[in-house]
């Protein structure tokens, strides 16, 4: 295995997680639609406002690595929810589904055989998809560990 595919290896089993922090799916499981809007006494953010941060910011990253024709969004409107909770059930499925496909969608893009994850990107001024890659695994990772420790506030955690 060349040192490429050992890198690419390496980064797609950080985007699955599960390493030294529980995984995204097991941060949110159970979470009634009732629970995910309350914001704790004395913390910024309720469970949705984190899980939807977490979506946007990763489907930003995503756009910006593989899209040449990438437009930032606005700092931080565009990265938050305006509401501390979801319209509605369909609301909170749709951001959890979206957050899936856009880890698979980045996972696909370091799969491919012809991308150098250390080349700079072409549209950016010295990312690499490496580090891309691992800011949404580090950024998912910190949020997470917000999501558990509001969840056992709330009395959600066991």
């Amino acid at each position: 295995m060349d040192d490429q595919s050992r890198l690419k290896e390496l980064l797609l089993e950080q985007l699955d997680g599960g390493n030294a922090h529980i995984e995204f799916s097991d941060a949110i499981k159970g979470l009634k639609i009732h629970d995910v809007g309350i914001r704790p006494d004395n913390l910024p953010h309720s469970i949705w406002e984190l899980v939807e941060h977490v979506r946007l910011a990763q489907y930003d990253i995503l756009e910006f690595s593989k899209n040449p024709d990438y437009q930032e969004p606005s700092w931080p409107d565009d990265y938050w929810p305006p509401a501390p909770q979801p319209e509605n059930q369909h609301e909170w499925q749709q951001t959890i589904n979206a957050f899936h496909n856009d880890r698979k969608a980045m996972a696909e893009l370091i799969r491919q055989r012809d991308v150098d994850v250390t080349k700079p990107l072409e549209h950016g001024s010295g990312q690499t998809l490496f580090r891309e890659a691992m800011l949404v695994v580090d950024h998912t990772s910190y949020h997470i560990g917000q999501i558990v420790q509001v969840r056992r506030l709330l009395g959600l955690w066991d």
